[in-house]
């Protein structure tokens, strides 16, 4: 094993307390090359998982395709809010549009299996997106994790190709940041450690 010198560990540390979600709206191109988005991918392999099960899987979303995704996008409103105005129909459509790369997160859960629990299954697939999203920041990007009514819309998940036994749990947005100055995170840990 390599031994970390000092620095390695310290701008670790800092890499990890200082990564904070960018708007979809602030992320431009460039984004990853197809090179980087393998990299992301193995650190989301590289989190711990239980006898192997890998319950997330990643699906890119192509340029060519993200209007099969608006149109989806699109009809989810139209299917949830009957009354939705041409504006909301164009809104909810454009945000199959934001960021250079959009990777959808699906969950395939293992409910039933008798050695790794549902909740094990979950924090993998976490860890697994948080991996991803600590190597974008590390190769320079903006991230973020966005989900809401359309995650769960028939319209979407048919859209994706996400089997019945899936769930669709976000979608990853990743870019060139346009924000210019980051507001100083304040890490808050109270309430979070307790001695026993």
């Amino acid at each position: 094993m390599q031994s970390s010198t000092v620095s390695d560990k310290a701008a670790l540390r800092d890499l990890v307390v200082s990564r904070r979600s960018v708007s979809p709206k602030r992320l431009i191109a460039p984004g990853p090359t197809p090179a980087e988005v393998e990299e992301m991918v193995r650190a989301a392999v590289a989190a711990p998982d239980h006898k192997g099960l890998r319950p997330v899987r990643f699906v890119v979303i192509p340029t060519d395709r993200r209007h099969d995704l608006a149109r989806a996008f699109i009809d989810a409103k139209r299917e949830r809010d009957p009354a939705a105005s041409e504006d909301d129909l164009r809104r909810a459509g454009e945000k199959a549009f934001r960021g250079p790369l959009l990777i959808a997160i699906v969950l395939r859960i293992e409910r039933d299996h008798p050695r790794v629990s549902v909740s094990d299954q979950m924090m993998t697939a976490g860890a697994a997106a948080q991996n991803m999203l600590l190597t974008a920041a590390a190769l320079g990007y903006g991230a973020c994790l966005r989900s809401g009514a359309s995650a769960t819309s028939r319209k979407v998940r048919q859209a994706l190709g996400i089997a019945a036994s899936e769930e669709l749990a976000a979608f990853m947005i990743v870019g060139t940041s346009t924000e210019t100055t980051q507001r100083a995170r304040v890490i808050d840990i109270s309430g979070m450690l307790e001695n026993w």
